[in-house]
């Protein structure tokens, strides 16, 4: 299992959030890795796991300065299902939505499910505490 582990994380002035998300590994036809967040709907791929982990660290880092600097964070994480306990602005609790609903709302979640072996793995990230 050590091998799945994110090194993923976002601190920033203000705090951090921890939330625990589900993360699928699968490789493509053509021996592509893929690392994919359904809560977040991002993706991060290479020719080898490790690479695909790095990917998505970028890929993961990336979605939260967009949305910080954009000040939309809130918005995406609840467009995408996620409950933000308190208030938008600052909420006192972030809980990712269900895995079933995810499934049930994203046909890309339910078409790799169906198309390719998957090992998933849940991992405990940092998101910045809202400014």
């Amino acid at each position: 299992m050590a091998e799945y582990l994110f090194q993923g994380g976002y601190k920033n002035k203000v705090g951090e959030v921890k939330v625990n998300l589900l993360l699928i590994h699968f490789k493509d036809e053509g021996g592509i890795n893929f690392i994919y967040s359904p809560h977040l709907d991002l993706t991060g791929y290479g020719n080898n796991l490790r690479d695909a982990k790095k990917s998505f660290e970028i890929v993961f880092e990336d979605f939260v300065d967009y949305t910080l600097k954009k000040k939309t964070l809130g918005k995406i994480l609840t467009n995408l299902g996620w409950e933000l306990k308190g208030t938008l602005k600052r909420p006192k609790k972030v809980l990712a939505p269900s895995i079933t609903s995810v499934i049930g709302n994203n046909d890309y979640v339910s078409e790799i499910f169906d198309k390719y072996p998957v090992k998933t793995f849940h991992q405990e990230v940092g998101i910045p505490a809202f400014a």
